[in-house]
């Protein structure tokens, strides 16, 4: 992903935060992957792959039979990435150093993937154009994007507004696109491809044993160097420390319904020849 449009940076507790959003998204993730036609013995290629959590999902779905490349600008993200997968003895997976810009392969893939990645890109259709020349006839391309500004609370405390509104901010003065979810369909079409078939899900969240309280205090904790630097939130006003539990505090007490931001897959199939 584009570096500079990445404002979440990426610190030891960025990669962690990573690991754990994709163990609260994994099952959407999943299902949108399923529902695309990812299965036992595809070659497949993750954009984005981070610390590998999306490649490492779609190893399991591939199977031994298939493989899993996964491609990403940071080399601290494929150093963790490669570390996990041979932890977990997954040998169909492997992970590269690679600017989605600059990428080149002689390989060609079954499926073309990723998760929270055009969101970053400057000229998202541009990246799927480029891509789609490394998929075999026939291929799929399959991604998940979200739409930030439609996290909710009911009812909302002051705490989750004012958390949100740091969210929103240090998001779009990162250069992030807030909406890349419901830009999906025109992002697929400028670049060529079949109209996609889409989906959109979200969690839906309450309670003190919530994850959700601290997926948006780790995301304030990541953004929070940029937040200082642009004026939109001081560390002390911030709090981290102290932040999910406030979160929570307030969730339960009032007994809200928090709607952390939709997720919304689309997926399409090129044609049998090009």
């Amino acid at each position: 992903m584009n570096e500079s449009r990445y404002a979440l940076g990426y610190s030891e507790d960025e990669a962690h935060r990573l690991t754990r959003q994709a163990a609260f998204f994994e099952d959407l993730t999943a299902d949108v992957l399923r529902r695309a036609g990812i299965g036992p013995g595809m070659h497949v290629l993750d954009l984005g792959c981070g610390v590998g959590d999306v490649s490492l999902l779609a190893s399991r779905m591939v199977g031994q039979s298939g493989a899993v490349l996964g491609i990403d600008r940071a080399a601290s993200s494929v150093e963790t990435a490669r570390r996990r997968a041979g932890t977990m003895g997954a040998g169909n997976v492997r992970f590269e150093i690679a600017d989605l810009e600059t990428f080149n392969s002689a390989e060609m893939f079954d499926a073309v993937i990723g998760r929270l990645v055009l969101l970053y890109q400057p000229d998202p259709s541009a990246t799927l154009r480029r891509f789609r020349n490394f998929l075999r006839p026939d291929g799929i391309i399959a991604f998940q994007e979200t739409d930030i500004e439609t996290s909710s609370q009911v009812p909302a405390s002051e705490t989750f507004s004012r958390v949100r509104s740091w969210i929103l901010a240090g998001f779009k003065t990162g250069g992030a696109e807030l909406n890349m979810g419901s830009r999906l369909l025109s992002t697929f079409l400028n670049a060529g491809l079949p109209r996609p078939t889409m989906i959109a899900a979200s969690r839906v969240e309450s309670g003190p044993d919530s994850q959700a309280y601290a997926s948006m205090a780790q995301i304030v904790q990541s953004l929070l160097p940029l937040l200082e630097r642009t004026g939109t939130a001081t560390i002390e006003e911030v709090a981290i420390d102290t932040l999910a539990d406030r979160l929570r505090q307030d969730a339960v007490k009032n007994e809200s319904v928090t709607f952390p931001p939709r997720l919304v897959g689309a997926w399409s199939r090129l044609p049998e020849s090009k």
